[in-house]
């Protein structure tokens, strides 16, 4: 990435199956990208849903305890707002309806707790490779 590159090293893979060790990141963001995760299944389906939820948790694994996320995205709010509550996140909160680019989109911030432990809504999951 011109200008960057000293800066910046971009990795390519699933935003299933994250190519970070756990707990490696202080802050994580998602811009406008979780709501495409399991479109293969079909925008509206349980598995298509899954599948977003799964990418959810994977910004949760690699972020560190007392680490800060963003998701900010088209659709399916209340469904990170849920998840990232199962997952035992603090400080969820969206914003205000956000309108950039003629589309109108929120933003969910978290924070991971300081003292994470993973709880029974936790499950690590066996991860198919796409």
């Amino acid at each position: 990435m011109e200008g960057v590159g000293e800066y910046v090293t971009c990795r390519e893979g699933d935003a299933r199956r994250l190519p970070f060790p756990d707990n490696y990141f202080d802050v994580v963001v998602s811009g406008v990208f979780v709501h495409t995760v399991g479109r293969e299944y079909g925008q509206k389906t349980a598995e298509a849903a899954a599948e977003r939820m799964r990418a959810v948790a994977e910004m949760v694994r690699v972020m560190k305890p007392g680490g800060v996320g963003v998701v900010w995205d088209l659709v399916h709010v209340p469904e990170y707002v849920l998840r990232l509550q199962e997952l035992k996140m603090e400080d969820v909160r969206v914003s205000e309806r956000v309108t950039a680019f003629m589309v109108s989109s929120h933003i969910v911030s978290f924070r991971k707790p300081s003292q994470h432990v993973h709880g029974p809504a936790e499950v690590r999951l066996d991860w198919r490779l796409c």
